[in-house]
């Protein structure tokens, strides 16, 4: 009877071994079967900003919800996309399954999908596009409408002879570029409003406000601007309150950054366009169990944009986006 147990206790090791040494495993809902757990890797753009935090949040819940384990990675500032690329490619050595990626840059990062993808990686992209046939799915905002509700709230609120300055990120990254065409074909219908300036800070904060600063020193009537991103919405925000502008040059922007927020309810900022970061990390790792079971995703899903300003700031449903760590 011993030597049974003994036989039984050994067999039971050896079996543990097996199991470590295969990675570890989890049961498929729909069919009972044992399967390897498959790592998902989330590169973000970078690792701070409560932006990110909630993407982040919203892959987590879909890791628990699919059962995969997820990995998330990000280089130490926005814009690095050589970074990205060799956390990428330390990724692939330590045995990715499948990449949801938000890219610093739309063509540098193209070439290294096209490699993940070779290897028959699913490749899911979030909140920003890349160069890359090979993206199963995009999902993110239409940019290009999203800069039209940017240029339609501030010609609502400089009327129809505005002069308006745009602070930009610049063309590396796609959503930039598409959110300034947006704009600009807003602005295209009303004849009598006028972009005086227009400046690229490269999501650098003191660039952006230094840029901001020169602008309304330089050109005293204008009466409004868009900043394009998170960061020049910060850098605007806070020139034109150092300036003594508050309320009277109106500001439109882009994000619900803690300081966007503070600056839209003392008035600083007159509207943001806020996007759904959770969804789109949700939906980034939920596509990308789908693609690597075999199963068609959707080319595009749009999460959608909202136009929040001090009066509808408060709304449930809006203070649920703008506050998502608040339970």
């Amino acid at each position: 009877m011993k030597l049974q147990l003994v036989k039984h206790a050994r067999l039971l090791i050896v079996l543990s071994l097996l199991l470590l040494a295969s990675g570890a495993c989890s049961r498929n809902a729909e069919t009972g079967t044992v399967e390897p757990v498959r790592n998902v890797t989330l590169l973000l753009k970078t690792g701070t900003g409560d932006y990110w935090k909630t993407v982040k949040m919203g892959a987590e819940a879909a890791a628990k919800e699919f059962s995969v384990n997820l990995k998330v990675a990000a280089p130490e500032y926005e814009g690095d996309a050589e970074g990205q690329i060799q956390l990428i490619e330390q990724a692939v050595r330590d045995g990715m399954d499948a990449l949801v990626l938000a890219a610093n840059d739309y063509a540098g990062l193209g070439k290294t999908v096209d490699d993940v993808a070779a290897q028959r990686i699913p490749v899911i992209s979030i909140d920003s596009e890349v160069a890359s046939s090979r993206v199963r799915s995009f999902i993110g905002i239409n940019n290009f409408e999203a800069g039209q509700k940017a240029g339609n709230k501030l010609i609502e609120l400089t009327g129809e002879q505005g002069r308006i300055a745009i602070m930009g990120l610049g063309a590396v990254v796609k959503n930039a570029e598409q959110r300034e065409q947006g704009l600009r074909d807003a602005i295209s219908k009303h004849p009598g409003v006028h972009v005086l300036r227009t400046e690229y800070c490269s999501a650098d904060l003191k660039r952006c406000g230094e840029l901001t600063n020169k602008l309304l020193q330089e050109n005293a009537e204008i009466d409004g601007i868009v900043a394009l991103d998170a960061v020049a919405s910060i850098g605007v925000a806070a020139a034109a309150e150092h300036m003594g502008l508050s309320g009277k040059v109106k500001i439109v922007t882009f994000d619900s950054t803690p300081e966007d927020i503070e600056f839209l309810q003392e008035g600083v900022i007159q509207a943001t366009i806020i996007q759904n970061p959770f969804s789109m990390g949700y939906l980034g790792v939920k596509h990308a169990v789908d693609a690597m079971n075999g199963k068609k995703v959707p080319e595009f899903v749009d999460t959608g944009t909202k136009v929040i300003d001090q009066e509808n700031m408060f709304w449930s449903d809006n203070q649920k986006l703008l506050f998502p760590f608040v339970q």
